[in-house]
């Protein structure tokens, strides 16, 4: 149940920052000429353009937060003390491969690609957030000098794009302990039923 109410907030508040997202760059610029989009920058796309690659990256994000919060089904692991271990087991079906970094090529992919979905779906919606917010004192004539000083330090001003890289590679971390968490605790219920 949490699960399922994670994904349908995530999703709705997703949904209506890129809502929001298009409304306040049509206001402040409908020409489209301060848009920091790459896509416009770069190859003049103009709103039908941008529309259609909103709607798609949000089918992908509708996509990823699906299977990260919905349908993976973890596997069970006998590996409840180690957390190194515990990611052999579900990465390459073999505890005893466990070492630093992870390296070698997955034997199963779906841990993986839920690891993935989870970070990127987790992130995305406070990284869309700051693009309203920059809208927002743009439009409304806020003088924030050391918000666009920061903004300003980053790439064509996409703040956004490195804030949901550091946010996803944080929750990786967070995803792996859940996960081990839960395991521990689904193991331990089903050595129990087995036992009685």
């Amino acid at each position: 149940m949490k699960k399922k109410t994670a994904f349908l907030s995530l999703t709705i508040f997703y949904f209506l920052l890129t809502v929001s997202d298009l409304l306040l760059t049509f206001f402040a610029t409908p020409d489209l000429s301060m848009e920091g989009n790459p896509l416009v920058q770069g190859f003049g796309m103009d709103w039908a353009g941008l529309i259609a690659v909103n709607l798609i990256t949000y089918l992908v994000y509708f996509a990823m937060a699906y299977y990260a919060y919905i349908k993976y089904k973890p596997p069970v692991s006998a590996e409840t003390k180690d957390l190194k271990r515990y990611l052999a087991d579900i990465t390459y079906g073999d505890p005893e491969k466990a070492h630093n970094g992870m390296w070698r090529w997955p034997k199963y992919w779906a841990p993986q690609v839920a690891c993935l979905c989870y970070s990127v779906a987790t992130a995305l919606p406070f990284a869309r957030l700051i693009i309203v917010v920059e809208w927002y004192l743009i439009l409304k004539g806020i003088h924030a000098p050391l918000f666009f000083s920061i903004v300003a330090v980053f790439p064509l001003g996409r703040i956004d794009f490195f804030l949901a890289l550091f946010i996803a590679w944080t929750l990786t971390f967070v995803w792996i302990a859940k996960e081990f968490k839960a395991n521990k605790k689904l193991y331990g219920e089903l050595s129990e039923n087995e036992n009685s």
